[in-house]
């Protein structure tokens, strides 16, 4: 799969991969990588070939990131929904 490097780069910092992100900016790797061709040179920025795949595709938009954001939201989320539906439960028992 063909990404950008700087793309690449975005996805690894936003998934909290701080280390492979900075190695890949500094490498002398393409402005344009196959994941393919440069999965060696990946792995050797202490990625595995999992993570690889999933920050490539979330790079082309194929996947949502799961950070620590959009976790916090969610869990903001839910806990305002439970309150919700403990107060109208509260209030129809009484």
């Amino acid at each position: 799969m063909k990404i950008a490097k700087a793309s690449l780069v975005a996805m690894l910092l936003e998934a909290g991969e701080e280390n492979p992100a900075v190695l890949l900016a500094r490498s002398t790797l393409p402005d344009e990588l196959d994941t393919d061709t440069d999965l060696d040179v990946l792995l050797t920025f202490g990625l595995e070939r999992e993570q690889v795949d999933e920050v490539a595709r979330m790079t082309i938009g194929a996947i949502e990131p799961e950070d620590v954001n959009t976790r916090r939201r969610r869990d903001e989320m839910d806990k305002a929904i439970s309150r919700r539906w403990a107060d109208l439960v509260d209030r129809w028992l009484t």
